[in-house]
């Protein structure tokens, strides 16, 4: 929680000490007394017999004495009015940091209740504790960013999930009560997600969105997430596992993204989705179909030691630098209509057929693959069975996708 620091105490005017005051006096009778002798001395010396011209100058030496007092009520009063704006200052200050204080206090209260209910062993409960979260992240801005990360470390924790059925794609709910609760709660989560980092230009989200969201669900376990149209500053999922249909279409990622060591039981999508800073699969298991049609990369799209037991579709996407590397495709890979600078596929085992019709490239490599049955040849693409035999430009351009031959292939665990 969010400390409040206290300002810095500003310096005062000093207590007006009895001593002062009776200066002030003492100095305004001396000049008193002091002017009205000066000028009966002149009245005498100029015309002694004038009695009046005394009383004229005893006159002006009161008036003078009584101006004098007058500027020191005044400076009195002065003062008066700046000790009672400072202190109304200083009053306010200490209510805005009491208000402050209170408000974090309250925060702090209700996420540590939240934070205990998270583990209480009725569902009931911990549904509560959820939605008393994300009231308060929708409240409070501040704490926007650790809700989404409570969010995502309790679909971290331990879960049985539901066992696939042959293959279907959707899994069934589990047999017991507890689970079937517990499931509940998790796609509460996921929905809340859905709900608060959805992209403003593709849906309306109004006052619920939150913005500037790094999205981590590594090492979570998901049951049919529907996350499309999100808006996120990034997104990381190393060593996910998801069952049932995955709908990850339309984000936009505005820095890092990249899906390592995640297992896909049923049917993924990441169609129309846009990777400002590129997007890297590594290490990751599809057990059926991966739709990436239409999907845009700034930087590059990297694929690296991968199993895909299903399709692969990449058909319209639209990138720069697009590479598939020591991975295995037991279906086929659609690139049809793709719109890519370099495209490096290297140590890769095609089972299926590579349809690369209507692909756009500038310059493409293909080494060191095994092909089921070849591709149709594209006048962009040179195909070497060796990477040896690459010439150095050759070399370089897979060194920029962070190829290296010497690396071993990937360990892929088919558990």
């Amino acid at each position: 929680m969010k400390l409040i620091s206290q300002p810095a105490s500003k310096p005062v005017d000093p207590v007006l000490r009895p001593s002062v005051v009776f200066l002030w006096a003492v100095v305004a009778l001396g000049i008193t007394i002091g002017l009205t002798a000066f000028l009966a001395q002149l009245s005498y010396r100029a015309d002694p017999q004038r009695l009046g011209g005394l009383l004229d100058v005893v006159r002006i030496g009161l008036s003078v004495g009584v101006g004098t007092g007058g500027l020191f009520a005044l400076w009195l009063a002065t003062r008066r009015q700046r000790s009672a704006e400072q202190t109304l200052k200083l009053q306010r200050e200490v209510s805005e940091i009491t208000v402050i204080d209170s408000t974090e206090r309250r925060i702090t209260d209700q996420y540590s209740k939240a934070i205990e209910q998270l583990g209480h062993e009725k569902a009931a409960v911990r549904l509560g504790a959820i939605y008393s979260l994300e009231r308060l992240a929708q409240e409070h801005a501040g704490h926007r960013q650790t809700v989404v990360d409570v969010f995502c470390s309790y679909l971290r924790l331990p879960f049985e999930p539901p066992a696939d059925r042959g293959k279907r794609a959707r899994p069934a709910a589990p047999d017991n009560v507890e689970g079937r609760a517990e499931l509940e709660v998790r796609r509460t989560i996921q929905s809340m997600l859905w709900a608060h980092l959805g992209d403003p230009d593709q849906r309306a989200v109004g006052s619920k969105r939150w913005p500037n969201i790094d999205l981590d669900l590594s090492r979570t376990k998901l049951v049919d997430p529907i996350l499309r149209m999100l808006a996120v500053r990034s997104l990381k999922c190393e060593d996910m596992v998801v069952h049932g249909i995955a709908d990850f279409s339309r984000l936009r990622v505005a820095e890092h993204a990249a899906v390592g060591g995640a297992r896909f039981h049923g049917q993924a999508t990441f169609a129309d989705s846009v990777f400002s800073d590129g997007f890297a699969l590594i290490s990751c298991v599809f057990e059926s179909k991966l739709d990436l049609s239409g999907v845009r990369a700034e930087r590059l799209f990297a694929v690296t030691t991968c199993h895909f037991r299903g399709e692969v579709d990449l058909s319209n996407c639209v990138m720069p630098n697009l590479g598939f590397f020591k991975s295995r495709f037991d279906r086929d890979l659609v690139l049809r209509s793709g719109d890519c600078t370099v495209v490096m596929i290297m140590e890769n085992d095609f089972q299926g057929t590579v349809v690369n019709d209507a692909l756009e490239v500038s310059t493409g490599l293909v080494t060191n693959c095994s092909f089921r049955r070849l591709p149709d040849r594209h006048p962009k693409i040179v195909v070497f069975d060796d990477f040896q035999d690459t010439d150095s430009n050759l070399r370089d351009l897979a060194a920029h996708f962070g190829y290296d031959p010497t690396a071993p292939n990937g360990d892929i665990s088919d558990e």
